[in-house]
């Protein structure tokens, strides 16, 4: 047994000599392992793509242990950890994308857009300016901006920028901006109602009244779908005027009066069409919005056709005024941007026109 011992290797002191070196991989190990992570990461963009964002973050993960600091699998990871509820994981990925691609505008860009959506504006603003320096004409940089400019209360700037350029396609970003203008355009209270003289009695023949009735509602009607609510009331009064049982040129001219910030006007118009009109309820509701009782606008509101666009944008704005931003973009703007992808971008000019013609101490954002 000692003998055994002896000669037995266990526990035994290894010979000291120089010590196994591991091998780095061939050339050919390299290129199998690149094939494999970009595989992965098409996978994960495609399944980003289509809202899969678990298993678009496991298999971009994985992406990522083969292409090491790849700076566009970092980009995707940021959006899915976005989508998961990790808005911390996500600007980290943004940021170091942005230490990877210095000269890239898109990450940039990215990183910006995370940190506004974190409501972080300082850090936003640097990342979007930066944005701006390497691509002058980056109009998704310019457009998130605006939006970090108007919540950090320096409107006037971001009026500039809106004037100028038009807004990137985004429907969150857009529901955020007509939120944010409404809010602004709000603050500015009540406007007087110009009167339109009233006519002679001696004109208002049935046939030629009628006639000419129809021809004012008409041109009211496109002034209303151009935004140009003082000149719809003008033109739909007279309309009124000529013909005054012509209910839905009242109906009109009340939603110029309303848009046009105579809300006193507009409910004296609205006493006058029928309360059968389904759409007098949906009027009602936007004048209560603009009075600010929001409680009574959103029970009246919901009395209303949900798929309306009037019923769904005041919704918004009566959600947006009692502080539920996410809601209203999420349930409201949202959905009626997929309807109708021009809505938004319509009534943010609009907005924007209505905010020009404003005195400076109206343009500040309220407490």
């Amino acid at each position: 047994m000692d003998a055994y011992r002896g000669h037995t290797t266990w526990g035994a002191e290894r010979p000291k000599g120089k010590r196994r070196r591991r091998q780095s991989p061939s050339w050919w190990q390299r290129f199998i392992q690149r094939c494999q992570g970009q595989w992965l990461f098409h996978r994960g963009a495609v399944l980003l793509q289509r809202g899969q964002y678990q298993r678009a973050a496991n298999l971009l993960e994985r992406a990522l242990a083969l292409l090491t600091e790849d700076p566009f699998v970092r980009l995707h990871l940021a959006w899915a950890h976005w989508h998961l509820g990790h808005p911390v994981t996500a600007g980290m990925h943004a940021v170091r994308a942005t230490e990877l691609l210095p000269n890239n505008p898109a990450p940039w860009v990215l990183a910006g857009k995370l940190l506004t959506l974190r409501g972080k504006s300082e850090e936003a603003e640097r990342m979007l300016r930066q944005a701006l320096a390497l691509a002058p004409d980056n109009l998704v940089a310019r457009s998130w901006l605006t939006l970090v400019l108007i919540q950090s209360q320096r409107s006037e700037e971001a009026l500039q920028i809106l004037r100028q350029f038009p807004v990137a396609d985004d429907p969150y970003l857009q529901a955020r901006l007509v939120l944010l203008l409404e809010r602004l355009a709000m603050a500015k209270g009540e406007q007087k109602s110009k009167e339109v003289p009233l006519l002679s009695h001696r004109w208002r023949l049935p046939l030629l009244s009628a006639l000419v009735a129809y021809a004012l509602r008409w041109r009211g009607e496109r002034l209303l779908e151009d935004g140009d609510w003082n000149g719809a009331a003008k033109w739909l009064s007279a309309a009124v005027q000529w013909n005054p049982s012509d209910v839905w040129a009242r109906l009109l001219w009340a939603i110029g009066l309303l848009e046009g910030g105579c809300w006193t006007s507009a409910q004296q118009v609205l006493t006058g069409v029928p309360e059968t009109i389904a759409e007098r309820r949906l009027v009602l509701g936007a004048l209560l919005v603009r009075q600010q009782k929001l409680r009574e606008a959103i029970k009246v509101l919901d009395a209303c056709d949900p798929h309306h666009p009037l019923t769904r944008y005041y919704m918004a704005v009566a959600l947006s005024q009692l502080g539920e931003e996410d809601d209203a973009c999420a349930k409201f703007l949202e959905a009626l941007y997929r309807e109708d992808p021009s809505s938004l971008r319509q009534r943010l000019l609009e907005l924007v026109k209505q905010m020009v013609t404003l005195p400076p101490t109206h343009r500040e954002t309220p407490q």
